[in-house]
């Protein structure tokens, strides 16, 4: 059927005119139908769009080529996961995969994030480089850490394998009293330990960097709540070496590196193996 506009459909039907059966089958063919195209638009949802062929939802093109999608939105054909593709070159509906556009994000009903993935595995996969100004991490506990010399836990209750990295500072602006700390702390379920090995088992590599003492330095700390049982808690602890004095706080973010506390990921049942 030829594509006909407005102005063309309504000339079918000016006063003394008598429209065909092929004016009015152009005329039901430029309407939308709910059923055959998948567009509804109810009160209670707003618009509904359904991908006929499991796939494709939404195209857009530039006015001087109709014939080659800049963007392309659609469904994933085996699970439900949404797929937004940009190619300048390629027509998303060729079946050949070399000239196929590249998914660009995919978003999945689990709340995970891919770029340049179609089947993110994380929060947040991405398929390439990530460049940034800056990194930062979290902290892990509400209350604020003074700067008075004394331990305070900068973690919750942990167990498992932990491996964490820590940075931290605290300062008083123009007196010259500055530290900072970057830091690898590691922890494989807080094993016992004998005193000629100190505490070899559970290292906490760290950087140091101060302007005038090594009395300003901040310090880390592994503290076991037990050596006894399957369970083993235990919590990471900062402190400076020395009072900031009153209203002065550590600022620190902790990011973690290690996502398998208890190392199942490592076991492979034998019928996983085969798969």
């Amino acid at each position: 059927m030829p594509k006909r506009n407005r102005s063309t459909l309504k000339n079918f039907f000016q006063p003394g005119n008598m429209p065909s059966a092929e004016h009015f089958a152009d005329l039901i063919d430029s309407c939308v139908n709910q059923v055959e195209d998948g567009f509804e638009k109810p009160p209670a949802t707003g618009l509904q769009l359904t991908a006929l062929d499991q796939e494709h939802l939404l195209s857009f093109y530039q006015q001087s080529d109709r014939n080659t999608a800049l963007w392309h939105v659609g469904l994933a054909a085996k699970t439900t996961n949404l797929h937004f593709k940009a190619n300048p070159l390629a027509n998303v509906t060729d079946s050949d995969e070399d000239d196929a556009p590249e998914t660009n994000l995919t978003l999945t009903p689990s709340g995970n994030v891919g770029i340049k993935t179609e089947t993110p595995e994380h929060e947040l996969d991405v398929k390439g480089t990530v460049s940034s100004q800056g990194r930062r991490g979290t902290e892990t506990v509400d209350a604020l850490i003074p700067a008075d010399g004394k331990w305070h836990d900068i973690t919750e209750t942990l167990e498992g394998c932990q491996m964490l990295e820590v940075v931290a500072g605290i300062g008083i602006r123009h007196t010259g009293r500055y530290a900072m700390l970057h830091a690898i702390a590691i922890n494989t379920c807080a094993p016992n330990h004998w005193w000629w090995q100190w505490r070899r088992k559970n290292p906490i590599k760290a950087q140091h960097a101060f302007f005038r003492s090594p009395a300003d330095k901040l310090k880390l700390r592994w503290l076991h709540e037990t050596e006894k049982g399957t369970k083993r808690p235990y919590r990471l602890q900062i402190r400076t070496n020395t009072s900031y004095g009153d209203n002065r706080y550590i600022r620190y973010h902790i990011t973690k590196l290690w996502d398998d506390d208890y190392m199942t990921n490592c076991e492979i049942v034998q019928e996983d193996k085969q798969a």
